[in-house]
């Protein structure tokens, strides 16, 4: 898989991006995870505050993120940062609710013994007893407390959205549970697919149900979600025939960033104190405090945000651009659903960001910025398109030369390998061959004799002809390409490292290297 460009901070604005940008520094993790809790943190206290309206259409602004990223890497210490105000908000309504319980209960038993009471007095007169109940005010249960789900069936987040607050989040960093949970089981799968996707759309929530009391119908509620899967998990769910082939992944602004895992030495860092972070939290408190705009029906109806003239113009091209390329050999073919939605999402990320930072409308300015991010998130999605076609041995091939590079292992016999090497080596001896086997196949390794291998020479010089460590921008390297240019990524990965052995060489020293390498290498052959 290439290497991810990096995540365009500056373009989630002031507030976002500055609250993005702290929970980089003081949790030591990539960008882009960063940037997906803050803009999904953001989006669920902003949605129910407005709509992005195009040409008199409402479109809802919430937002359905999914990141993977491996266990360790910092994803929960991320997510609660980004969080810590709607965190406090769901404490506060919790502790409110139990108030609020109490004092209903004490009002349904005083109007059920008034109501007795009326029946009684009034057994041969059902005329009377219906005015003196008709003078009875039932009291109406308190609305659930729940602004954040974790880990809910379908019918669970409809009962919560239709008797509780009409704005909810859907946050999980162990995704896993989510997708392996009992709403994604076979058999309702398909179900909790269809009904999340409603939601997305802001569709009206109805249940028809045969009990009595519990059908219910709401319209307005809206739905952020972010879901932080494991690798492996990825790997499932990015292939899932149904989830695809329903639209619901297509729905989702997807990021797999590399892992910081190696490098993340001690920083002193306090984000308690960060002035990005506390403006940032204000902001979050603010809207979630905030009442949100209803109908007479207690409904939400959030205020409109128009696009300005100028936004338009960028708008149009933005979508016309991603249209263009969904065409026969457009290079967006491949992820046609996700970019079929980019021109939504540029509006409903605009949206976000507007709310944020106050706007009144859709800017240019905004309108500009929401397009490089949805610009990022279909460039990321078209390099995670098959992620589940990636070959696992191949995987396990690429740790153990990155190892045995990495711990300046020359020369080695299979079965040190396997005592001493990484895990991938010593599941078993014959694990441990098929590794070995790709490795001499793909030239990393040279075979000498019964279980004895080297590493290719050439190998090692690809590694580290194409990493940016301890370089100088635009210094040369005779054994790599003719020149280096500026990085502003981490080290690149393998398949870039073999392209780089077929430019030119810079001079007859490389030549002689390569010269050296074939002849070992032959020698090794004739030896056979």
């Amino acid at each position: 898989m290439e290497a991810a460009v990096p995540y365009p901070l500056e373009a989630l604005g002031d507030v976002l991006g500055g609250a993005a940008a702290a929970i980089v520094e003081a949790v030591q993790v990539p960008a882009a995870l960063a940037a997906q809790s803050v803009l999904a943190a953001a989006a669920m206290a902003a949605q129910p505050h407005g709509n992005a309206v195009r040409d008199g259409q409402p479109i809802p602004l919430s937002l359905f993120v999914l990141t993977v990223a491996e266990s360790g890497d910092r994803k929960s210490a991320a997510d609660r940062l980004a969080l810590r105000a709607h965190h406090d908000r769901q404490s506060a309504l919790l502790e409110l609710y139990s108030a609020e319980q109490k004092e209903y209960r004490d009002q349904r038993d005083a109007y059920q013994c008034a109501r007795v009471a009326i029946l009684e007095k009034a057994k041969a007169n059902p005329a009377s007893a219906a005015a003196g109940l008709d003078n009875l005010q039932e009291p109406e249960p308190p609305p659930l407390p729940f602004i954040l789900i974790e880990e809910p069936t379908l019918e669970g987040l409809q009962k919560s959205l239709l008797r509780g607050y009409p704005s909810q989040g859907l946050f999980s960093d162990e995704g896993g549970q989510f997708f392996g949970g009992h709403a994604n089981k076979p058999e309702n799968m398909l179900k909790s697919v269809a009904g999340l996707s409603k939601l997305w759309d802001g569709a009206p929530i109805t249940r028809t149900r045969a009990a009595e009391g519990e059908s219910a119908s709401r319209s307005g509620c809206r739905l952020s979600a972010h879901l932080m899967i494991q690798p492996v998990v990825a790997n499932k769910v990015l292939g899932d025939p149904i989830l695809r082939g329903q639209g619901f992944l297509a729905r989702f602004l997807v990021a797999w960033p590399q892992s910081l895992a190696g490098t993340r030495f001690y920083q002193h860092a306090n984000p308690n104190q960060d002035p990005r972070l506390l403006r940032y939290w204000g902001r979050m408190t603010d809207l979630l405090l905030r009442e949100p705009p209803k109908n007479d029906r207690g409904e939400l109806e959030p205020a409109e945000l128009t696009i300005d003239a100028d936004a338009k113009i960028v708008w149009i091209e933005a979508h016309d651009a991603i249209e263009a390329k969904l065409g026969r050999n457009g290079n967006l073919q491949d992820i046609k659903p996700t970019a079929a939605k980019g021109g939504e999402n540029i509006l409903r990320i605009a949206g976000v960001l507007a709310i944020a930072e106050r706007a009144k409308s859709l800017t240019r300015s905004i309108i500009e910025r929401a397009s490089m991010l949805v610009s990022w998130y279909l460039g990321e999605a078209l390099r995670l398109a098959y992620p589940a076609g990636t070959d696992p041995l191949l995987q396990q091939a690429q740790k153990v030369i990155d190892w045995l590079i990495e711990n300046h292992w020359q020369a080695f016999d299979a079965r040190t390998l396997q005592r001493l090497g990484p895990a991938a080596a010593r599941v078993s001896a014959q694990h441990r061959n098929a590794l070995l086997t790709l490795l001499v196949e793909h030239d990393y390794l040279l075979a000498e004799g019964r279980n004895r291998y080297r590493v290719n020479p050439v190998a090692t010089t690809a590694t580290d002809a194409t990493s940016h460590v301890n370089r100088d921008t635009g210094s040369c390297d005779t054994l790599a390409t003719a020149s280096d240019k500026p990085a502003d990524f981490g080290t690149m990965s393998q398949p870039v490292a073999d392209l780089s052995q077929h430019c030119p060489l810079a001079n007859t020293a490389a030549v002689a290297v390569v010269a050296n390498v074939a002849a070992l290498k032959n020698q090794n052959l004739e030896q056979h």
